[in-house]
């Protein structure tokens, strides 16, 4: 059994955001968010700097829910690794990942992930992970039964490439370009 990761959720609130939307959005997907700062609501324009608020240590359930109901278990773990890597500590190695969400897409429940390249309307939620065994936490936290015929694992040749264009599964005549059998 895999151990769960310590996750810690931050977004950025620009002067022109209302900052109780902004948690709200974070809420919607991680329900147990509380920061410490809540920014009152500033007529526009103001002096208000851009803020970071984070909270460290919130449960996954409701994430992982929503993209059972979304129905975008593979994508998940492909946006989720892709910034997998490992950092020492004074226990040994601890393996990390960070990926966006849009803030917009979970006013509305909606996992919509993000790449670091792009811009988001509406903001952005950094989802940071650690854990000595997180690459198989993120595969199993993301299974569904379709794993059975196709296999799938961190950094698989099926896997979303960093820019974010899929791997094909089937060529121009819709051949399949994967042979699970083989």
């Amino acid at each position: 059994m895999t151990s769960t990761p310590m996750v810690t959720v931050s977004t950025i609130l620009s002067a022109h955001e209302i900052g109780s939307k902004c948690i709200e959005a974070v809420q919607r997907i991680f329900p147990d968010f509380q920061p410490e700062i809540e920014p009152g609501s500033e007529e526009f324009p103001n002096d208000r700097e851009a803020i970071e608020i984070s909270q460290e240590g919130l449960a996954t359930d409701l994430f992982l829910e929503l993209l059972g109901e979304q129905r975008i278990l593979d994508t998940a773990l492909d946006a989720m690794s892709i910034n997998l890597g490992t950092m020492p500590t004074a226990n040994g190695t601890q393996c990390t990942t960070s990926f966006l969400i849009s803030r917009q897409a979970a006013l509305m429940a909606k996992v919509a992930f993000v790449l670091e390249s792009e811009r988001s309307v509406g903001g952005v939620i950094k989802v940071s992970m650690e854990s000595p065994d997180l690459p198989l936490w993120l595969q199993e936290a993301t299974w569904h039964p379709g794993r059975r015929e196709i296999p799938r694992s961190v950094g698989d040749d099926l896997s979303m490439r960093a820019d974010g264009t899929v791997t094909e599964w089937f060529d121009k005549k819709g051949r399949a370009t994967i042979h699970p059998d083989d």
